[in-house]
């Protein structure tokens, strides 16, 4: 389903956001905002708006992006409206453990919404490599979320779902992405992986990355349940304890 055109097209450039925009912890939505798939100031989205965006850019089923987005308004939106940063209300849909966000500070009411420089160097720093691997991604989670206030069962599970779609849209076989340029190793064969450059200007800028041709396939509900099934057994590798579903 990638389609290149789709994300080198004129008419979505990149933004960045203005003084008084709203931004959320999110950098999924925030990217979408910056690039203009959604109002660039972040303000009275509808879930439809929402939802149609993430399919069309991050290759969502309907269904599931529908889920997300109706979700995301109901539990932080006003009269059916969302403005991004109210998604960064704490332990809502907002979680301590970020991978590239700071905890939210102790009786603060909204978690951080600009990238910590330190913990994206830390996540891009756990491989020498110009990729990260699900182990790779795991690991920088698990030394991420040990850092941070423990997490309750659900809130780890949406933790999994989230770097199970950072594989799932910007993951890349090691062949193709070999021949693209974009890592070195050819050797890694059909291997899923995700380069370091999208994941800095992904992460890091909350822009799409150079050289991404889209996803290479729909995510839907199932897609999402094996991949954190699989994080879940690769962790249980990364910690004394298995962690289960």
């Amino acid at each position: 389903m990638s389609s290149p055109a789709a994300y080198t097209r004129d008419d979505h450039p990149y933004c960045p956001a203005n003084p008084g925009d709203s931004r959320s912890p999110c950098p999924a939505l925030n990217a979408l905002a910056n690039h203009g798939y959604l109002p660039h100031d972040g303000r009275s989205l509808t879930a439809a708006q929402l939802a149609r965006a993430i399919q069309e850019v991050y290759g969502l089923s309907p269904i599931f992006a529908y889920f997300l987005a109706y979700g995301g308004v109901a539990r932080c939106g006003t009269q059916g409206k969302l403005d991004l940063h109210e998604l960064a209300v704490h332990n809502v849909v907002e979680h301590d453990g970020s991978l590239v966000h700071a905890d939210a500070g102790k009786g603060e009411k909204y978690a951080p919404t600009n990238v910590d420089p330190v913990l994206l160097r830390q996540l891009l720093d756990t491989s020498p490599k110009d990729y990260l691997s699900l182990k790779d991604l795991t690991q920088a989670q698990v030394t991420r979320q040990a850092a941070s206030p423990p997490l309750h069962t659900l809130q780890s599970l949406v933790s999994k779902g989230e770097l199970d779609l950072i594989m799932e849209v910007f993951g890349v076989r090691g062949a193709e992405g070999a021949s693209q340029s974009l890592i070195p190793d050819e050797a890694l064969g059909d291997e899923l992986v995700v380069p370091k450059s999208f994941l800095e200007q992904w992460l890091g800028q909350e822009r799409l990355p150079d050289g991404w041709q889209g996803p290479s396939h729909q995510t839907g509900l199932k897609e999402l349940i094996a991949g954190v099934r699989s994080i879940s057994k690769t962790e249980g590798e990364e910690t004394p304890q298995e962690v289960t579903l």
